[in-house]
């Protein structure tokens, strides 16, 4: 089968749709997966049984994939939509084709590294123009600079292999030197630690820093799920505020009684339309600019711009505000929606002149829960609901059956905005709720203090899971070799050099030195490391 230019340039644009946030924040769930992308590249060869076939072939053995804090286990778009298309081409049965996968999973995944490294110097741009509190100027930098990347970086490859055949692929991969590919998974291992070191200067105080190390040595050494962590985190803040003397049920003496705020103040309630503007932009672009330095930090700013613009006057208000959403975050974003609900609602009681709910206290229940439900949402979401409609599409579809995706689609749509609608109401009307009881009972300033325990702990244990740092260095001593990493580093704390890193770069920031000359740093140490043979996987 010939493939013309047109047909190649239409599959390229499918190929970088289906990478894209353009479809309602389900395109991940749907046109990500080969299932689709095969019945879309069918579509536009002319024979789309076929090419569903080949697409639901392909997606068996994606079955259990699930994508977590940045990682890719290979890039389902190279394999859906150039390996069918590449099998259709050569007329290639559905067992055949399947050995195109691996080469181009592998390609996949280098431009993946790419992507997520490039991405995170976009979120500094954006940084700049949260200092001079133009909103509109965030929510472009987290929509367009990212996804013309994007298109340069899943459309021209795609038009080239598809149009010119499968051997590009192996030519491809021969031309880029080893060493940089390695290079940029180290350093898209190593940026967390900058995103994670700029969440700690709103969170961290020196006297709360053991929680942290507790958190990351409980994930180092007994590998525990974040959940349960989050949950010793909880206990941990329990007997922090219980035996601090932390909690008071009387208010501090400069603080004004409630009664005398609501007196002067004059409450900013959010209407419906803004609930709903955020809730979407959330929905659609939360892994519009998803990087390694803060993964959904700037999706998440985004999504609250129109809270600030509602909230708030000045533009000094409006750069604080856009500021503290630009940290680190990262969280199942449907089940995870709830976090973003309950900061609307402490946004909108801060805005209201209530209380003094500090930056602190906003990041601290934002890291807080978004460990835990990152658990939940992935274990729900990708780990049971997307597999069991799956099974189904794909069994309809190797039947020749055409209900098959389109039945995926509409389950997996229906139910995956379904629930990031409810947990995303739920948590503004739940955060909204609990914020005004515990300003009634005088337990705002120790509820803040406990979430920045159970905040650092979760941190901590993040910093053990998503930092990757370890070297290859090795000294020969006669007929020994002793290897750095393993013989030394492990054996005096496992996951030293990725913490000693992460607490590197927040003190480095605490200096007050710019985010980007650190990343340009992290850059400069993983590629040149990489290179010299210092850093590595053995």
């Amino acid at each position: 089968m010939d493939v013309s230019i047109v047909q190649a340039l239409l599959i390229a644009l499918a190929a970088y749709f289906g990478s894209s946030t353009w479809f309602l924040g389900v395109g991940y769930f749907t046109v990500y997966r080969p299932l689709i992308g095969g019945t879309v590249v069918g579509l536009i060869l002319g024979d789309v049984v076929t090419g569903m076939q080949l697409g639901a072939a392909i997606n068996a053995i994606y079955l259990g994939f699930i994508s977590t804090g940045g990682s890719l286990p290979g890039d389902l778009i190279f394999a859906g939509y150039i390996g069918t298309a590449l099998g259709m081409v050569a007329g290639l049965d559905a067992e055949t084709a399947l050995s195109l996968v691996v080469p181009l999973g592998l390609l996949g995944s280098g431009i993946w590294f790419f992507r997520m490294s490039a991405d995170s110097l976009f979120v500094h741009w954006a940084d700049s123009f949260a200092r001079r509190g133009n909103t509109r100027a965030v929510a472009a930098i987290n929509i367009w600079p990212g996804q013309i990347l994007l298109l340069l970086l899943y459309a021209i490859p795609a038009f080239v292999i598809v149009y010119y055949g499968s051997d590009v692929v192996q030519s491809l991969l021969t031309a880029v030197p080893p060493k940089w590919v390695e290079g940029l998974a180290m350093v898209g291992g190593m940026l967390p630690a900058v995103g994670i070191g700029m969440l700690l200067n709103y969170l961290a105080k020196w006297r709360l820093m053991p929680f942290f190390l507790l958190g990351f040595l409980i994930a180092v050494y007994l590998q525990l799920p974040t959940l349960v962590i989050a949950l010793l985190g909880l206990a941990a803040a329990v007997l922090h505020v219980q035996y601090s003397g932390t909690l008071s049920t009387s208010p501090l003496p400069e603080e004004p009684l409630l009664t005398e705020v609501l007196s002067t103040q004059q409450r900013k309630p959010l209407r419906r339309t803004d609930l709903l503007g955020a809730w979407f932009r959330w929905l659609t672009f939360s892994h519009s600019c998803y990087n390694y330095e803060r993964l959904q930090g700037l999706g998440f700013a985004h999504g609250m711009t129109p809270i600030i613009t509602r909230l708030y006057d000045t533009k000094e208000e409006i750069s604080a505000a856009l500021k503290r959403h630009l940290v680190f975050f990262n969280t199942e974003p449907n089940v995870g929606a709830v976090v973003h609900g309950v900061a609307v609602a402490m946004e909108e009681e801060r805005a209201s002149g209530r209380t003094d709910i500090t930056d602190e206290a906003i990041n601290s229940v934002k890291s807080g829960l978004m460990g835990p439900l990152a658990g939940i949402g992935d274990s729900l979401t990708q780990g049971l609901i997307t597999p069991i409609f799956l099974t189904l599409g794909i069994g309809l579809a190797q039947q020749g059956n055409l209900a098959g995706p389109i039945l995926y689609v509409l389950l997996e749509s229906v139910t995956i905005i379904g629930i990031s609608y409810f947990t995303w109401m739920q948590g503004y009307r739940w955060g909204k709720v609990a914020v005004e009881r515990f300003l009634k009972a005088g337990l705002l300033r120790p509820l803040m203090e406990g979430a920045t325990v159970m905040a650092l702990m979760v941190v901590g244990a993040l910093t053990a899971t998503t930092v990757q740092l370890s070297t290859k260095a090795a000294v020969t001593i006669g007929p020994q070799t002793v290897t750095l990493q393993t013989d030394v580093l492990d054996k005096i704390l496992k996951g030293l050099l990725p913490l000693s890193l992460t607490l590197l770069i927040w003190w480095l920031l605490k200096k007050k030195k710019s985010p980007l000359t650190v990343i340009v740093v992290v850059f400069a140490v993983g590629l040149i490391g990489t290179w010299l043979g210092l850093l590595g996987w053995g």
